[in-house]
């Protein structure tokens, strides 16, 4: 070993932590700590068995901390591992009801802005009589009507899907509650709900029926629309002839043709948002007919109104 200090050697037979010619601390001395087990010899990590997939149970847990006046029996009917109970037939118009008043609003509102955007394409016709356009606005254009012409009839399918599946279950519990059965079948409600002339009658008459069973009036006496039904089954009647007549339209290739399709798209924009509007209002009145909502006032409930 060299000296760090002086530079020479250790005699062979020296010992010890110190140099032998001027007493400096030899350098790579250090000590070394170790556990009194380091000399066992270490047993090998269990094998871990393969991955088998996750979990499966009966029923969906429902694991949570449950407040203490509602914690289920651990061995009751409301246990950990029991199977939901099915929601009730009010209870699931409501829950339509809801889903279908948000998507019937967001057709609304895709709708209004594929109308401006037939305006926007409409001032831009009436300038280029004279003058040439700006790419730019071209391009705007083009921009908007292509977008929201595809997702206002995306949105307005799914308000159409929704709101069948909302007069089906209205329809249901307007007969439970009448004591009658409604004479459509399900097939016959739902291809007079699509399929044209008889979309023009089929659902304002089924409305007319719901609001009548739920009103409680007798079976045998002629439904009287409401306003909220009138004015819907109007706007849909003028929706479904205008849309029929702008499809049409669609096939003229002249320019006084284009200039009418522009038009026509504007008022079918106008119209759809106008049925979209009134179908919120009126799937909520007849709800409100057949599945009140009872909110507590003081001891007693009541309906809202």
């Amino acid at each position: 070993m060299t000296c760090p200090r002086c530079g020479r050697e250790q005699p062979p037979g020296a010992s010890g932590r110190f140099c032998v010619h001027c007493g400096r601390v030899l350098g790579g001395v250090r000590w070394v700590a170790s556990t009194p087990d380091a000399t066992r010899p270490r047993a090998s990590a269990p094998r871990r068995a393969p991955y088998a997939g996750p979990p499966r149970y009966p029923s969906i847990p429902r694991w949570s901390l449950w407040p203490w006046a509602a914690r289920p029996e651990p061995g009751g009917p409301d246990g950990p591992l029991a199977a939901p109970a099915p929601a009730a037939p009010a209870d699931a118009l409501r829950a339509t009801a809801g889903l279908l008043r948000r998507l019937a609003l967001t057709t609304a509102l895709l709708c209004g802005v594929a109308a401006l955007g037939e305006v926007f394409r409409y001032v831009l016709l009436l300038l280029s009589r004279d003058r040439a356009l700006s790419g730019v606005l071209l391009g705007w254009s083009d921009a908007i009507v292509g977008i929201f012409g595809l997702l206002a009839p995306a949105a307005a399918l799914a308000t159409g899907a929704v709101f069948l599946r909302w007069l089906l279950q209205a329809r249901g519990l307007a007969a439970d509650a009448s004591g009658t059965r409604p004479w459509r079948s399900t097939r016959m409600l739902l291809l007079g709900c699509v399929l044209p002339p008889l979309t023009l009658t089929v659902p304002g008459a089924t409305l007319a029926e719901i609001e009548h069973a739920a009103a409680g009036f007798a079976a045998d006496r002629r439904p009287t629309p409401s306003r909220p039904v009138l004015a819907w089954w109007a706007a849909w009647a003028v929706g479904v002839v205008l849309g029929v007549v702008t499809v049409v339209q669609g096939f003229g290739e002249s320019t006084q043709a284009l200039a009418d399709g522009v038009v026509l798209h504007f008022w079918s924009d106008v119209v759809a948002v106008v049925v979209a509007l009134l179908t919120v209002r009126v799937t909520a009145h007849l709800t409100e007919l057949l599945a009140p909502v009872l909110r507590r006032t003081g001891r007693s409930y009541v309906v809202a109104g």
